[in-house]
This record gives structure tokens, sequence and C-alpha cells, in this order.
């Protein structure tokens, strides 16, 4: 795995949307700051242990940020959304600000659309693993 990729991201491999989520991260990530992980792989089962296992049920986004260093910081749902946008910078940054606000009023719509997430119509796609990006997927 590449030095460069500093946050880790969690996501349910299993949901379209979610895997669209995933290559709008990719698509404006020109750093190549961020690697994925699924939820149900491999790298989940061994990073989310003990008080996060719990993590790997709640097919939620989670954002390990610094995830090699001593001082990793775990964020989550619509936290963990925003927050991806502020490490982005640029003119990312403004919407990033966004995880600034309490959960209680940014979570709900969250939950919601990760609720009805497989109904959005978007198809479950393998190929997300696949190609030039394929170095940044962890097991």
């Amino acid at each position: 795995m590449s030095e460069s990729f500093r946050h880790l991201i969690f996501f349910d491999g299993q949901c379209g949307l979610c895997q669209k989520a995933v290559k709008h991260i990719i698509a404006i990530d020109k750093d190549k700051i961020f690697c994925f992980a699924p939820l149900s792989g491999d790298t989940a089962s061994t990073i989310l242990t003990g008080k996060f296992s719990y993590l790997q049920k709640e097919n939620s986004l989670v954002l390990i940020e610094s995830f090699q260093s001593f001082h990793k910081r775990f964020w989550l749902r619509s936290k963990a959304a925003f927050r991806i946008y502020w490490l982005l910078g640029g003119k990312w940054k403004f919407l990033g600000l966004l995880h600034f606000l309490p959960s209680f009023l940014i979570n709900p719509l969250y939950r919601f659309i990760a609720k009805h997430r497989h109904q959005f119509g978007a198809k479950q796609n393998n190929e997300l693993f696949e190609g030039k990006e394929k170095s940044r997927f962890l097991p």
C-alpha cells in the first residue's frame, strides 16, 4: 500500500449507492489521500475490533483519519461524510464545515438514506475494485 494514503474509508461493499459515493470520492481525491475497504472484508475484521467491532454490523460509512498512526480518529455516518470533504480541502472544505454540526442535526437524513440505500436504484458494480484505482482498495 502506498504511503500517500492517510485515511481509510469503510463502506458497504454490497450497496450500489455506496459504491457510487466511493467513485465520487476517488474522482475528486486528486492527492490520493484516501483508501477504501468494504465493511465485510478482511481489513475491517482486522482493524474494527474490540470496542469498534460493532461498526462492521452498522453497514454505515466509517472514516478512520490518520489510520496508520497512533493518533487515529474515527468518524461515523454523516460526520464521516462531511469530514471526508473537509480533508479533501479546496472547494470541498466549505461542504466539510458541516461536520462541525451536532450529530443529532445531521444524522437523521443520513439514517434515512442509509435505510433506503438499496432502493435508490444504483446497482452493485464489482468493477469498482478493478482498473487503475485497484491499489486504493484493501481486502
